[in-house]
């Protein structure tokens, strides 16, 4: 009975509902959010959007305004470069046909911004170049028609490389500039008023136009362009009563005959050409090349005695020959001898240019005398041009005496010995 009562209860518990219902299952545990979390995530999301926000898109404004006033100031370098290369300045109607050559882009790309805001260029209305009524575009010819002695505008009477050579590049990065805007030559007064504007920010430009929906200046970037720079100016002159040739970037067998390019005594050249022009100056001939130089800074020459000089004291620009005129222009630059009779203060005239001019005249004496005696001769006839070369070649030597010669004894009188000075600081 215990052990049969034993299997029935092992039986029982064998084949009960217990096993069949007691298999571990695994679960999951959710639990929802509640209407009030929920909506105070969202407040706590709305909230960081509202602070992050408007800091990221004003970075992003930023970063943009940095791009695009990088890109107006590539542009910059790249139109004064075409200027140089072409001996072009052009005008509102092909500036980035020029730029984009330059730069080896579309020209989409140079008018407009990565924002689809188109770009415009605007020309000083007072811009003259050429001539005193000329503007742009300006073309620098190589002497055979137009433009013989370069830029030749005055402003009350004195040369100038040109009048008001100012434009701009101008975009926005935000919201759509003014209609009034265009390519081209503005009023005076809404140039000017762009050019004097602060890139600060804040106001924005006082023009005519209406800043419609404009908050602030940050959207606006402008680029100036000052093309003064870019010219040089060139004086030549010559000594002799027949023609000095010479021609602007060529060598072309007509430029050099042309009736146009050449200098006369009576009528010297005078103007601006663009940097990095090439000047060829011919011997006298015209078939032969005297010298070649690269117009980088304002310079003169003279043709003197069938070479092209520095200066009429200077030397040949023949290769071994030595440049006097630079030896001559330190000579005049250095301090006076104030013991000296011929003294700024004294005489109005500093003792260095009395030496300079005894020396010039020594110089054409002794030419005047060579012209009169025949190359190669064993002795030369001491006639009244040697008397002439002999007089004025003891005036030079008088003259440089008293730099520093003793002659008595009254100082800055008669005596000429100099005193000793501190070096400048």
């Amino acid at each position: 009975m215990h052990v049969n009562g034993v299997e029935s209860a092992c039986s029982g518990f064998r084949y009960s509902g217990f096993i069949r219902h007691s298999s571990f299952v695994i679960r999951h545990s959710y639990r929802a959010f509640s209407l009030v979390e929920l909506i105070g995530v969202l407040a706590v999301t709305a909230i960081l959007a509202g602070v992050l926000v408007p800091a990221l898109i004003r970075q992003m404004d930023r970063i943009a305004g940095d791009q695009e006033s990088a890109a107006l100031k590539s542009f910059s370098d790249s139109l004064q470069q075409s200027i140089m290369r072409k001996r072009y300045v052009p005008s509102a109607t092909d500036w980035a046909t020029n730029i984009a050559t330059e730069l080896g882009v579309d020209v989409s790309n140079v008018t407009t911004n990565a924002r689809r805001q188109p770009r415009f260029f605007l020309v000083d209305p007072a811009l003259r170049i050429g001539n005193s009524s000329s503007g742009l575009p300006y073309t620098q010819a190589n002497w055979v028609t137009t433009n013989l002695s370069g830029s030749l505008c005055t402003n009350n009477s004195a040369l100038v490389p040109a009048l008001s050579p100012r434009v701009m590049m101008l975009s926005s990065i935000g919201r759509v500039v003014p209609g009034s805007i265009t390519n081209g030559i503005p009023s005076s007064a809404n140039f000017n008023a762009i050019w004097d504007w602060s890139d600060a920010g804040g106001a924005l430009p006082a023009t005519s136009f209406a800043w419609t929906g404009w908050p602030h200046s940050d959207d606006l970037k402008v680029q100036r362009v000052s093309l003064s720079p870019l010219f040089v100016r060139l004086l030549l002159t010559t000594n002799i009563s027949d023609r000095a040739y010479f021609s602007i970037d060529s060598t072309n067998w007509s430029d050099r005959y042309a009736v146009t390019n050449y200098v006369v005594a009576s009528l010297g050249r005078d103007g601006y050409f663009i940097k990095n022009s090439v000047l060829f100056l011919y011997q006298q001939g015209r078939t032969n090349i005297d010298s070649q130089q690269i117009l980088t800074r304002d310079t003169s020459f003279v043709y003197d005695q069938n070479v092209w000089r520095s200066s009429v004291t200077g030397g040949s620009f023949l290769a071994g020959s030595l440049d006097l005129g630079s030896v001559v222009d330190k000579y005049l630059d250095a301090p006076e001898n104030t013991n000296a009779f011929n003294t700024l203060a004294r005489t109005g005239a500093t003792q260095q240019s009395v030496v300079v001019s005894n020396m010039v005249a020594y110089m054409t004496a002794y030419t005047n005398w060579a012209a009169h005696n025949v190359v190669g001769s064993s002795s030369w006839s001491q006639d009244a041009y040697w008397d002439a070369v002999n007089s004025v070649q003891q005036a030079l030597k008088l003259q440089v005496q008293k730099q520093y010669q003793k002659g008595g004894s009254q100082p800055g009188i008669d005596d000429f010995t100099p005193n000793p000075t501190d070096c400048p600081p």
